[in-house]
């Protein structure tokens, strides 16, 4: 057996929040929270690859993320929705990853309610499904805590062709299949958060902070 090919499929702003509600100081802004989504798949196949027992899943690489998240409006929120777009063109950089957004919904009281994402718990599914049965790599591992994901799971294992796993941080709930069963689960650390932050700046030149960021 050569390199494990890994794909990581992210649920980006669950893996984002959670990492700040779990590990953030008292007082951090969400925004300053950010995860490269990049670091992020290296950091877990490289935690995954210490806490193996079979050697033959000791030697791993990233071959593809696919990041999920939901996109501000360029009408209601341009200067947030241009910091969304640089955001893509950084994290793009790099072949191997693909981000892709779907509008936000907001309600008709918004921005008293906060808007919410609107099918991209639907598009992380398809995709993890896709990625297993796909032939195109060995392990196919589903970032997110969200259980609503859990059925996608139960369909990209039950289709066999690679590996099905998870991933997210230390402290918050772990997903399984829906006989109970629990996949093999990489969790990172606060340490881990820290080391896997986007401490980029993507305000404009003289940006001030505004329309929620």
């Amino acid at each position: 057996m050569g390199v494990l090919r890994v794909c990581l499929v992210i649920d980006y702003q669950n893996i984002h929040l959670t990492a700040h509600d779990l590990f953030a100081p008292n007082g951090t802004a969400v925004e300053d929270c950010l995860i490269d989504p990049l670091r992020f798949a290296e950091q877990v196949v490289a935690v995954r690859s210490r806490n193996q027992r079979d050697e033959r899943q000791k030697d791993a690489s990233v071959t593809a993320v696919r990041v999920f998240r939901g996109q501000p409006s360029n009408h209601r929120q341009s200067f947030v929705y241009g910091i969304s777009q640089r955001q893509r063109s950084e994290w793009t950089r790099d072949r191997r990853v693909t981000v892709t957004y779907r509008p936000l919904r907001y309600p008709p009281n918004w921005p008293t309610d906060p808007a919410q994402e609107k099918g991209v718990d639907v598009l992380t599914a398809l995709t993890l499904v896709r990625a297993a049965a796909s032939g195109d790599y060995d392990v196919a591992i589903l970032a997110s805590h969200d259980t609503d994901l859990e059925p996608a799971l139960d369909m990209a294992a039950s289709d066999g062709r690679c590996k099905i796993e998870t991933c997210g941080w230390q402290g918050a709930r772990v997903l399984r299949l829906g006989n109970g069963r629990r996949l093999w689960h990489t969790a990172l650390s606060g340490a881990d958060m820290v080391a896997t932050r986007d401490r980029r700046d993507y305000l404009p030149p003289n940006g001030l902070k505004r329309n929620g960021f």
